[in-house]
């Protein structure tokens, strides 16, 4: 993954006493789904330190395309078992197909410093680079894709909610992302890294 793609960014909370079912669907159902998928390049989840109940859904793609293809609207409209069974549990979502404006580093990390800017707000994008962390986003939200109507949305009790912009930096270990938010983003979130899939990982998936 060299330069610009894509994202889709899903920042949700998950009750405890559902997060053993959560963490169940995800790593051994959905991930390998949506990754699958055309142009979708990997997917990640990362669980939040100081809010254990917080999760961020990171999927890279090649380009904002992959969130429209008829492989994945398809697999929307009809949601699986454990999928029925997880989604009502969504609270708080915010969900956004995002455009990379810029990328510094590959790969991910073992945690990420996570920053969701309103509208003219000020990405702190080259200070956090400075810091030299595996990799960082600057991620511009793109309201009109990936939206359509779908059995799985209507699942979610909750609408979803969108992002305007964010900043995604991906650090070497949850104290190097803790050290940057104190220093250059301190409305930011630290979610530590629990699973990550390729498209390399999945033998046999469409690119």
């Amino acid at each position: 993954m060299t330069g610009p793609g894509a994202a889709l960014a899903i920042w949700v909370d998950i009750a405890s006493e559902d997060d053993a079912l959560f963490n169940h669907w995800h790593s051994r159902e959905h991930v390998q789904e949506r990754v699958s998928c055309p142009g979708w390049l990997r997917g990640s989840r990362f669980k939040g330190v100081a809010r254990p109940d917080r999760y961020l859904l990171f999927y890279d793609a090649e380009n904002t395309a992959a969130f429209e293809s008829e492989v994945y609207y398809r697999r929307l409209r009809a949601p699986t078992e454990m999928s029925r069974a997880i989604f009502p549990k969504f609270l708080e979502t915010w969900r956004t197909v995002c455009s990379v404006e810029r990328r510094q580093g590959d790969g991910i990390g073992a945690a990420v410093l996570s920053v969701r800017l309103q509208a003219g707000e000020t990405a702190p994008f080259d200070a956090l680079a400075s810091l030299g962390p595996a990799r960082i986003d600057l991620l511009k939200g793109e309201p009109g894709v990936g939206q359509a109507h779908t059995a799985e949305k209507d699942l979610r009790l909750q609408p979803d909610r969108q992002i305007d912009r964010a900043v995604l930096a991906f650090f070497w270990s949850v104290s190097d992302a803790e050290a940057a938010r104190d220093r250059h983003a301190p409305s930011g979130e630290i979610l530590a890294l629990q699973h990550t899939v390729s498209k390399g990982d999945l033998p046999g998936a469409a690119g």
